[in-house]
């Protein structure tokens, strides 16, 4: 399923005005010729130095995501995250603050994206996630939590979604 256009709306309106997200379930890890369908379908895209992009792919969906602003995506079948590889790579505060291992998971895959513009770790469990905020049934928001030890701007916002058996998770420095 690729996302609607409400919902790319809302995220530009959440995140970044110029984001422009590009979904399909072809650029899915099933399909072995996944990257070279991305790189044709935007090859344009990813010529303008201008701009900053982020990939993400698992089985059933690919996603592209494209701001002037550093960003990540991430996208994850929600059955396959398990919550003891969650636990192993996140604080107890957050395995407890966060909706879903879905959700801190892909959240902090985003953001671990997000941060080649900075000071990027080596791994994914020097990132803090917080301040999670329930929109709806399937739509939760969060921020990078001490961004100051990334060299990163404080101001930062991050929004999770699921969709069917996907789990999506978007976060944007905004620029």
């Amino acid at each position: 399923m690729a996302l609607s256009q409400s919902t790319i709306e809302f995220l530009q309106k959440s995140l970044v005005s110029d984001l422009q997200v590009f979904a399909k379930p072809e650029w899915g890890s099933q399909n072995p010729s996944h990257r070279e369908l991305i790189r044709t379908e935007l090859a344009e895209v990813f010529s303008n130095t201008d701009l900053k992009t982020s990939v993400s792919h698992c089985e059933g969906m690919g996603v592209v995501v494209v701001s002037r602003s550093p960003l990540g995506v991430d996208v994850e079948v929600r059955a396959h995250v398990e919550e003891k590889i969650v636990a192993r790579v996140s604080s107890n505060e957050e395995v407890l603050a966060a909706p879903s291992p879905a959700s801190l998971w892909s959240a902090k895959e985003a953001i671990f994206k997000a941060l080649r513009s900075y000071n990027q770790p080596s791994v994914v469990s020097k990132i803090s996630v917080g301040a999670w905020k329930n929109i709806d049934s399937q739509t939760e928001t969060y921020r990078l939590l001490h961004p100051e030890i990334h060299g990163s701007p404080s101001e930062n916002r991050g929004v999770v979604m699921h969709f069917g058996e996907h789990t999506y998770s978007f976060f944007v420095f905004p620029s």
